[in-house]
């Protein structure tokens, strides 16, 4: 029995033996995959080997115009073409090599070789990312660089996608290349980047945004302007609410405006890659999109703002709050907090690209707060709406108290911000009905300011009062000072023809006074020539 026992625990050690060298030769494999970078030609032994190939690949792609003939068959790529009617035969492809960053870069541009240099780069990133992944699962697409972009591991028979390359002409990150892993677990071996290339579809996205923005500002900016013109308003704590949403709102739509116009359409329409502003990243384009993103995060604080006083009056009407100075804290610092993370870690991690795009899940330090003051409103105008319908169920006779509700919640919408759940999900640019998705996404983003604008200002009645009362005083003291203005003319008018009148009866009385004074003194200038009637006849006989 001990013989027996014996030889059985042999046995399973020996199958325990044996067990764990299967799996230390799976895992063993698993990491020798593991440990290979995978370009769209083959796996390759090293990193090295791999960045060569990956750099050459770049200029294959990227300057086709040059006709090159690139041969990937042996471990040092070789590429061929013409040039300036000379046959080049580049072999060195080492990018962190000056001298070869310098042979390849004299038949380029200045701009060319920068967008070489930076298609090499992601290669080399890419490379890195691939052997810091976990090892590949079987029956999958595995991680490869297809020249242009890293993929990812991806499962059998699916679409993905990924954002187009900074580094080509008109390409931008909004829009996605499609790569799709075949049934069997390969990829297929092009990559869709027609997606990029559809610039025109993004212009037009781009001017139908500044056409809402532009229209939330027209209408934001006189709204502002009559809050504060009225002391009676801007007294009152929900307009310094109001007031607080309307200037958020302001500032986010003119740094969306810059935005869009200095730094996306900059990146869609030039032709120079590394001059434009998201490719210098300079500290001006970073600073305009940490205003961004502050500014909208503003909007968020002070729609909540709103949704938390308006339901503390409907639930607690006879305690409103005294001083808004909590609230002022709250709306102007929460968003600095976060923003001001987010920048710093930004700046340790991924200081590039003007912090135009994502960069793991780091907006989630912003986006977050953001999501949970949205939840909020929408639970504030929940329990809003149901303190008004039981309000109004106290009077089942009135008529109209449905449509009463139903204009309280359209008022509440645009006020809460709750028309922005849809805007949360961002469909794939590269689905169908993306692109719809897209600009209505872009509409109700940038035509809040106006909605706002026209409910809580131009159609407000107290507003509307205040406005006719001064439009009254207006028209009464422009009548009054007509009035006054006419009454001086016409007693002016009389006064000078009264004056003009006596002047003329004076001119005339001397002038008559003149006359007769004329003829006595020719009368006696006669008569001292003549003399006396004898002496005249005597003198003539």
């Amino acid at each position: 029995m001990q013989r027996h026992l014996a030889v059985m625990h042999l046995v399973c050690v020996w199958v325990l033996l044996i067990q764990i060298c299967i799996r230390c030769s799976a895992e063993r494999h698993k990491v020798t995959r593991g440990l290979h970078c995978r370009s769209y030609v083959r796996f390759h032994n090293t990193a090295d080997n791999f960045r060569l190939h990956a750099c050459a690949s770049c200029f294959n792609f990227l300057f086709y115009f040059l006709n090159p003939r690139l041969n990937t068959s042996n471990d040092d790529p070789q590429l061929a073409f013409i040039y300036n009617g000379n046959l080049i035969n580049l072999k060195s492809w080492d990018f962190r090599n000056h001298s070869v960053q310098s042979s390849v870069c004299s038949y380029l541009s200045n701009d060319e070789c920068q967008r070489w240099l930076s298609c090499c780069q992601s290669a080399d990133s890419c490379c890195e990312r691939q052997l810091s992944l976990p090892a590949e699962v079987n029956n999958t697409c595995g991680r490869i660089w297809d020249g242009w972009l890293c993929w990812n591991d991806a499962a059998s028979g699916s679409l993905n996608y990924n954002s187009c390359p900074l580094f080509v002409p008109f390409f931008t990150q909004s829009r996605e290349a499609i790569k799709r892993c075949g049934k069997d677990g390969q990829w297929i071996q092009k990559t869709v980047y027609s997606p990029c290339l559809q610039k025109e579809e993004l212009e037009t996205t781009i001017f139908i945004g500044l056409g809402c923005s532009v229209t939330s500002i027209v209408f934001l900016i006189p709204s502002i302007v009559i809050l504060l013109q009225y002391k009676l308003l801007r007294k009152q704590h929900r307009i310094r609410l109001h007031l607080n949403l309307f200037l958020s709102l302001t500032l986010k739509e003119v740094m969306e405006i810059l935005w869009d116009m200095l730094v996306t359409y900059d990146k869609v329409t030039s032709t120079e890659v590394f001059e434009t502003t998201l490719m210098k990243n300079r500290v001006g384009c970073k600073l305009l999109s940490f205003l961004k993103i502050y500014f909208k995060c503003c909007c968020f604080t002070w729609m909540f703002a709103e949704g938390f006083y308006l339901h503390r009056l409907m639930s607690n009407a006879f305690s409103p709050p005294r001083s808004l100075t909590p609230v002022y804290i709250l709306g102007w610092t929460v968003p600095l907090l976060s923003s001001s993370i987010y920048g710093i870690l930004r700046g340790v991690y991924s200081n590039e690209s003007c912090w135009a795009y994502g960069f793991y899940n780091l907006e989630w330090i912003f986006d977050a707060p953001n999501v949970v003051f949205l939840v909020l409103n929408l639970i504030f105008l929940s329990n809003i709406l149901r303190i008004l319908m039981t309000q109004l169920q106290s009077h089942p006779n009135e008529p109209g108290n449905f449509r009463k509700a139903v204009k309280a919640t359209f008022i509440l919408i645009p006020l809460f911000g709750i028309q922005l759940f849809v805007t949360i999900y961002r469909v794939p640019i590269s689905k169908e009905g993306a692109l719809e998705y897209e600009r209505v996404t872009v509409i109700i983003n940038h035509t809040q300011g106006f909605f706002v604008a026209m409910v809580f200002c131009f159609l407000n009645a107290e507003v509307i009062s205040n406005l006719r009362r001064s439009l009254r005083h207006q028209i009464r003291d422009t009548s009054f000072s007509m009035s006054k203005r006419l009454n001086h003319t016409s007693h002016h008018t009389l006064s000078v023809r009264s004056e003009c009148t006596k002047d003329y009866h004076q001119s005339n009385h001397s002038f008559l006074e003149t006359g007769q004074e004329t003829e006595e003194i020719e009368l006696k200038e006669t008569s001292l020539l003549n003399g006396p009637p004898t002496a005249k006849s005597e003198f003539y006989e």
